[in-house]
This record gives structure tokens, sequence and C-alpha cells, in this order.
């Protein structure tokens, strides 16, 4: 990661490079910026509706925010830059692409035991991510995997009681199955055994998860593929 910090007031002076916008209208918009020689991906819903802007960004955001703040440091993360006003933060651009552009590639084992190495560490911070996708991981130029998209991250924070330590066990439980399943899917492995892998309770919080979506799947008149 790249020590020094951009002027963040700058990025009102210069026009992004890139622009991701969100898949649906609940999701951020990315822009990437290059400020004093170093890339800035900025994270916003200021060009969400009213009411997505201030009920569900304003939230997303200042969860991210703390959450990039717990993490400070870890690696496999981009450098956190700050928040830039109520519905937007700024990380570090990775020149890399999203693991779910990657289809039809190869990857060994050692790619996934790298994200597991940074889940161990974000774990071992009393951080959880709770909805790893592989949208969420970026596979860097030079092969390194990094996280992104910590919005719906949980923390259990310095004096957690019972109910808070059962959460985050579950979500951290979460993370290990779905780190469990990516890996499969893009190793040629088995699917079910990884996640039977990782262990009883896991597998079984993770089907009953699967049960409920298949449900809720239905009552939406969404056929799964």
């Amino acid at each position: 990661m790249n020590p020094k910090k951009p002027d963040l007031c700058r990025l009102t002076l210069v026009e992004p490079l890139r622009r991701l916008p969100g898949r649906n209208a609940t999701k951020a918009t990315v822009l990437f910026y290059r400020v004093d020689g170093i890339g800035v991906a900025v994270k916003s819903y200021a060009e969400r509706p009213w009411m997505i802007r201030h009920a569900l960004g304003r939230w997303l955001i200042s969860r991210e925010a703390a959450a990039y703040r717990a993490a400070a440091g870890v690696a496999g993360l981009p450098a956190f830059y700050g928040r830039l006003g109520p519905f937007a933060l700024a990380t570090e651009w990775i020149a890399a692409r999203p693991l779910a552009h990657c289809a039809g590639q190869e990857f060994d084992q050692g790619f996934f035991d790298r994200i597991a190495t940074i889940l161990d560490t974000l774990h071992a911070r009393g951080i959880a991510l709770a909805d790893l996708h592989h949208r969420d991981v970026l596979v860097a130029e030079d092969g390194s995997p990094y996280l992104i998209d910590l919005a719906m991250a949980w923390r259990l924070g310095e004096r957690p009681g019972r109910w808070r330590k059962m959460l985050f066990a579950r979500f951290r439980d979460a993370d290990r199955v779905a780190l469990a399943r990516m890996s499969a899917r893009f190793t040629g492995g088995d699917m079910e055994a990884a996640v039977a892998a990782v262990g009883p309770t896991a597998a079984a919080w993770h089907r009953r998860g699967r049960r409920v979506k298949a449900l809720f799947d239905r009552l939406r008149g969404k056929r799964r593929s």
C-alpha cells in the first residue's frame, strides 16, 4: 500500500478517470481518480435518490468507514483515506480485476489461502465481512488478492456481550463458508465437500441459509439457475 495519503480536497478539482455505476438504485457509484500521483477510489451514494441516499447510503458509508478504521494496517485491504461527507468515502485504488470477471481463468489453492490469511487477520481483529462475494475480491496485477466492500462488516467491539459474540461467530463462519465455496468454484473442487470441511456448525447454518434464500426466491417468482 502507498504510505502517502492524497489531498482529498483536490478531488473537486479533477475529473474522475473512470466511473463504475451501481448495479441498481441501492448500490453506490464508484469513481476513480489520480491525485498527487496516487490512485483514489471514491464510493458514493450522492447520486442516489433522496430516500436511498439518506436512509441507506448514510448508514452503509458510516459502517464501512468504521470497519476500515478498525482494520487499519491489515494487508490485503486497500488503504482507507477517509470519509467525504455523509454519503461517500475514499480508499486506495487498486489496479486489479474483480474475481467475478475472471471466469475461465485458473487459480491455484495458494491464491485462496492468501485470502484465508486476510480473513484470519480480520477475524482476530474482531471484524467479520458477513457478506463475502467474488465481486468483492480483487485480483491485482501481480496476482495478489485484495478484499473490498466492508459495508456489511460486523465488528465484535471492545466489550461484547453474549449475543454479539454469538453473531460474530456466525458471521465469521459465513466468511469461511463463502471462501470455501469460492475456492471450490475457481479451482474445480467439490463445493459441498469444501463447505463440510469448514465444520459441521458452519455447514448447518449454511444449509439453513440456503433454504431460506430458496423460499424467498420462490416468493419473488425467481427461478434458481
